[in-house]
């Protein structure tokens, strides 16, 4: 990571040009705990010089406020204009803290059949400080319910920009947020080799994005298991499980009516899992404008979760959280953004 990403920049990373721990942490602490904006001249507690020849070998993302929309059940989307790319960021808020879901591509490299994104095509990988932007600019959003934790499950595929995953990883969990790996999460569709990096680079959590218990219907809805298929998948988490056995992992499964949510897909899954320690979150299907797909009924959504718990499964139902202004998972393209930028003549930044 370079150190001119101010906003990913670790105060390790930031000793060096400042020529002072204490320098470093208190532009650390400006840098956190300020609502992101124009860069100011001086600094409180960063001499003069130093942060002036900081400031202009920086680069800090410039950025807009597109749109925000609130759910009835309290969720925040914000459409964000970064220059050249527009991204959308999702405030969760729950009892006392909040989770903020970022985008860490504007559209995305994969093909999933079920996600609105995949419609955008991509536009470019986001740099490690623009993820930070966003969950700076999501605390801002709510300041009664401050977030503790983050997942990387918005827009893009994360393992196709690694580097600046990695690093904002880094910086997100550094000294000040109040975040611990342990609190932030990183969802892959399942790329194998920035699955293998990941995990010998971080101590982040992992997710994978699985939604299917056979390779002929996965490889139908997410086109890419064709090169990567299940079994390299989990066979990958199985070896990380021996040799880190506290590491935990998460199996994300998107329910979509008649097509992965039977019995049959249910016991499937358990064994499949055998020998890894992971939680299934069940989700039902999302739906958006031009998606093929429905989720299963309350009822059927229940009946797989508790099948998959009564095989000796770990479970968990993930029940959307802003459907109703497109904010949960699979929904963000831009939607309301479009809608609304287009109103006041202009989108992104």
């Amino acid at each position: 990571m370079s150190l001119r990403d101010l906003l990913a920049s670790t105060v390790a990373d930031l000793e060096g040009p400042l020529e002072s721990r204490t320098r470093a942490l208190a532009l650390r602490r400006f840098l956190i705990e300020e609502r992101p904006g124009v860069l100011p001249a001086r600094v409180g507690g960063v001499a003069h010089q130093a942060w002036a020849r900081l400031r202009a070998e920086a680069f800090y993302p410039e950025w807009s406020e597109v749109s925000r929309v609130t759910s009835g059940d309290g969720t925040i989307k914000l459409a964000l204009g970064l220059g050249d790319a527009s991204v959308e960021t999702v405030l969760i808020p729950g009892r006392g803290r909040s989770t903020v879901c970022v985008s860490s591509q504007a559209g995305c490299t994969r093909r999933c059949d079920f996600c609105a994104t995949a419609r955008l095509g991509l536009g470019r990988n986001l740099r490690a400080g623009e993820i930070v932007l966003q969950y700076l600019v999501a605390a801002a959003a709510d300041p009664e319910c401050p977030p503790r934790n983050v997942v990387f499950m918005g827009m893009g595929e994360p393992l196709d920009n690694l580097d600046g995953v990695l690093a904002a990883v880094r910086g997100l969990t550094d000294v000040f947020p109040g975040l611990s790996p342990r609190h932030v999460t990183v969802s892959t569709a399942g790329v194998l080799p920035g699955m293998r990096r990941f995990l010998a680079e971080s101590d982040a959590n992992l997710a994978l994005s699985l939604n299917a218990t056979t390779d002929a219907v996965r490889t139908r809805v997410m086109p890419h298991n064709a090169r990567w298929p299940i079994a390299a998948l989990l066979g990958l988490l199985r070896e990380e499980g021996a040799r880190q056995p506290k590491r935990r992992f998460f199996i994300e499964y998107v329910l979509l009516a008649g097509v992965n949510d039977t019995d049959d897909d249910a016991g499937r899954l358990t064994r499949l899992l055998r020998g890894i320690d992971a939680q299934v979150n069940v989700i039902p299907h999302n739906a958006f404008p031009g998606s093929p797909y429905v989720a299963p009924s309350r009822a059927a959504t229940l009946r797989f979760h508790h099948r998959v718990k009564s095989r000796g499964g770990k479970s968990i139902v993930r029940w959307p959280r802003g459907a109703d202004i497109a904010g949960a998972c699979g929904q963000l393209a831009l939607r309301h953004a479009v809608v609304e930028a287009a109103g006041a003549g202009r989108l992104g930044g």
